[in-house]
């Protein structure tokens, strides 16, 4: 039964337990959407569920309240029990904010704070009695789920998996038609950094006045993030080629792409009405696969921004022309909220050196594993290594494989940390060492500068760029593992002197990465695109 739903989705049906609604006689009134109805209904007859012909009294009999539909939809197995249960407790007006299905391919999420009127609601009784006295055509689902949206007392959300629409997703659906919209493209939804960092822009642009809508696939673990930053999420697989929810754009104030990846959507726009911040965070090995759907030429509503000087060199080497400004991201302060503090138990007294990220070759694990074995073994016994990320790629994977097995007592390998987790290895690790081959902001490096923590990076990384040798951090050349040896030795034995590097760590942190820092940079560049800041000076 729900093999076409994700996992987050499953997740949410499976909640959706029985429920005892036999005390409670609900109405369903949707004229003109019987069919789609009536076969959802079918197996749920039995639970005191009926068809309304018409909003009268007749119609409706004992009927504690109705569901209004306007719109062709089916309902879940357990949707009206869910409903009903709602009612039961006390509510006088019950919506979903997880709407799934639009044709089978499309999902919608709605935050708790998304004020839209929904395509289906129940409303109680008495409610509905008041929709009937004000409405100007009582017999009109969409005037009556209007009202019973500005006149409910009790509004009652449910986060689950309970209609499933029978047609195409639309600006309707997604905002509330009451103030100003922007509309983001991103490629992932998982817990990597370029979707992390844009879970941050998403409190900046609601404090502008702006609804967010996201678009992006299959959830794969920031969807709750967003929805919880007070976004709309809309999940699409192969959404980064899909010009039927690119539309959406077009009724936007303005668009935000994250990522090269987004190139063809940002094509097809450019040179449209809407103005379009196309935010770069990718590496030059992205680039090869992506470079033939650039636009060569972007519209004047185009406006293109990076995290740093290494994404921008990216993107320059195969589009020179393009005019390329700074947007680094933030990162909350992490250090400064409660979370749930974990011995990682690594280090057993010594120093230790951290590597955060997928085992691939730009992220250059194997130029970390032998720095390591070029130290002296007196020196290498004196500090514990630690390893985090999946194996995207096996000979990163064997390379460290081979070192533990080497060095069982003081290098470790371990697949995944939760946030908190990751939160308590900053807190607790000496250095975080960043052997990056190509790596535009790494963000595990900026999480660590949070925690006042110096960091060991390549000079292929953007962060290089922003670190003061042996004040805030360490930068090797070259890719050269000897380089790395040579830096890791000296912070091995001078544990103290990093200790102190402390508040510069913090310094640097605030300085470029800050929640303040990034909420700056991102309103300066959305009121250039937009014409704010030029509309302000002309009004004051």
């Amino acid at each position: 039964m729900y093999s076409r739903y994700t996992t987050l989705q499953r997740a949410q049906l499976a909640k959706q337990e029985y429920l005892d609604t036999q005390d409670v006689f609900l109405a369903v009134y949707a004229p003109g959407r019987r069919a789609s109805l009536e076969a959802s209904l079918r197996d749920q007859l039995h639970r005191k569920f009926l068809l309304a012909e018409d909003l009268s009294s007749g119609s409706l009999g004992s009927a504690r309240g109705v569901l209004l539909a306007k719109e062709d939809l089916s309902l879940m197995p357990t949707a009206l029990s869910c409903f009903a249960d709602a009612l039961r407790s006390g509510a006088d007006y019950v919506t979903s904010d997880a709407v799934f299905g639009y044709a089978g391919a499309t999902a919608l999420y709605h935050s708790p704070s998304f004020a839209a009127c929904p395509g289906c609601a129940l409303v109680s009784r008495e409610l509905l009695l008041r929709c009937l006295a004000e409405a100007r055509d009582p017999g009109n689902p969409a005037e009556l789920l209007t009202l019973a949206a500005k006149l409910s007392r009790n509004h009652v959300c449910l986060p689950l998996a309970l209609a499933h629409y029978e047609r195409d997703i639309c600006a309707e659906d997604v905002w509330s038609m009451k103030g100003k919209r922007v509309f983001i493209m991103s490629h992932l939804l998982d817990m990597t950094g370029a979707p992390i960092v844009l879970v941050s822009a998403v409190p900046v642009l609601r404090s502008m006045g702006y609804e967010v809508v996201v678009l992006g696939p299959e959830d794969s673990g920031s969807m709750p993030l967003f929805l919880e930053a007070g976004a709309v999420v809309i999940t699409r697989r192969g959404c980064v080629q899909s010009p039927l929810l690119w539309g959406l754009a077009l009724c936007a104030d303005f668009v935000l792409a994250n990522t090269v990846v987004e190139a063809r959507a940002v094509r097809a726009l450019s040179g449209a009405r809407v103005p379009v911040l196309w935010w770069l965070h990718d590496a030059f090995a992205g680039y090869p696969h992506i470079a033939h759907q650039i636009p060569k030429e972007l519209g004047e509503n185009i406006r293109v921004y990076s995290v740093g000087s290494h994404a921008a060199n990216a993107m320059h080497s195969v589009r020179p022309e393009f005019n390329i400004r700074p947007l680094i991201y933030g990162l909350p302060d992490y250090a400064s909220e409660k979370f749930a503090h974990y011995d990682l138990s690594y280090a057993g007294g010594r120093p230790l050196f951290a590597t955060v990220g997928s085992f691939e070759n730009r992220k250059g694990q194997d130029i970390f594993c032998k720095a390591i074995r070029l130290l002296p073994p007196e020196t290498m016994k004196k500090a514990s290594f630690l390893f985090v990320g999946k194996a995207a790629e096996p000979e990163m994977m064997d390379a460290v494989r081979s070192l533990t097995a080497d060095c069982p007592d003081n290098v470790f390998y371990v697949k995944r940390l939760t946030r908190d987790e990751i939160k308590s290895l900053m807190a607790q690790c000496t250095c975080l060492v960043c052997a990056s081959r190509d790596d535009p902001m790494p963000t595990f490096v900026t999480e660590g500068l949070i925690f006042g923590k110096p960091a060991i990076v390549s000079e292929h990384t953007g962060t290089a760029g922003l670190i003061t040798e042996g004040v805030d951090g360490f930068v090797y050349e070259d890719d050269d593992p000897e380089k790395l040896a040579e830096r890791l030795a000296w912070a091995i034995g001078h544990p103290e002197k990093l200790a102190a590097m402390r508040q510069a760590c913090r310094d640097l942190y605030e300085r470029h990465y800050s929640k303040q820092a990034f909420a700056d940079g991102l309103k300066q560049a959305v009121r250039e695109l937009t014409g704010e800041s030029t509309l302000s000076l002309c009004q004051n």
